[in-house]
């Protein structure tokens, strides 16, 4: 928690100047906006918490594609709960299910070793809070996005917009997530030991710019889908291509459960598209 408060922190204070130059769109916020920034940092904070626990408790390898998984069908299946499953095709649904299986199966060293009480362990209880953190923040920010619309104008662009509720946004995940480690003795802990190691406090910097750039791309291309549900599937792409990676740069071992799960990941965003 401390590291990623680090990186928190650094994403808030890079977007100072983007907030700055778009002062004059403060007052033009719905209010209804002011209250989803409040529950997105809050979400923002669950998912780090999670994901914290869950690497403090496991395997990477397992933890992060459980946790990248569970919000493909979470988001969706909020969005049908909503009523909005006209927006969602059948095709892409099928797509939708192919990544969570392909992202489950993944990991696992051997198909035999796919049995539900390797699921119970805390890694898995916690990449579990992450994936609900996620779920959260994704739709609280599409919808943060679709009340500011109303800006959008002549003279304000989509782009723009974007990049506003970008530096909201990181401001609110930086309030939301210092402000969970700090009311722990633990966690206040680990900021200053983070704080205190300058290669630690660098990545953390890092990573705050890398999360920031990223999540932004993500959040610009919530305005040309019909349901947010599709970004959600989609920002999986990172799971084959690192794993694709790992295979090619880095001479991991070729498991069938890994190029299966490359395959059907694959699969089911070939699918998104085209639903």
């Amino acid at each position: 928690m401390g590291f990623f408060s680090i990186a928190a922190a650094t994403a808030a204070v890079m977007m100072i100047p983007v907030l700055v130059a778009n002062v004059d769109l403060v007052a033009e916020v719905p209010a209804a906006v002011w209250l989803l920034l409040v529950f997105t940092g809050a979400a923002q904070a669950v998912y780090v918490h999670g994901l914290a626990g869950a690497y403090a408790s496991g395997d990477i390898s397992l933890a992060y594609p459980l946790a990248r998984a569970l919000p493909v069908l979470l988001v969706a299946a909020v969005g049908f709960l909503l009523g909005r499953g006209d927006r969602i095709g059948i095709v892409s649904v099928v797509g939708m299910v192919l990544i969570t299986i392909g992202c489950v199966v993944l990991p696992l060293p051997r198909f035999r070793r796919l049995r539900l009480s390797d699921y119970r362990g805390a890694v898995y209880v916690m990449a579990v809070v992450a994936a609900i953190g996620t779920t959260g923040y994704t739709l609280i920010d599409d919808g943060a996005l679709t009340r500011l619309d109303s800006l959008v104008d002549e003279v304000t662009s989509q782009t723009r917009v974007t990049l506003f509720y970008v530096s909201l946004q990181a401001a609110a995940t930086a309030i939301g997530i210092v402000l969970l480690t700090v009311a722990r003795s633990m966690t206040r802990h680990q900021l200053k030991a983070v704080a205190r190691d300058q290669s630690l406090r660098r990545t953390g910097m890092l990573t705050g710019v890398v999360i920031t750039a990223t999540y932004g791309l993500a959040l610009a291309a919530m305005a040309y889908v019909s349901d947010v549900s599709y970004v959600a599937a989609f920002r999986q792409l990172s799971i084959p291509i690192g794993a694709a990676l790992g295979i090619v740069l880095s001479g991991e071992p070729r498991h069938g459960p890994k190029l299966f799960g490359v395959a059907v990941v694959t699969a089911g965003l070939v699918l998104v598209g085209l639903g």
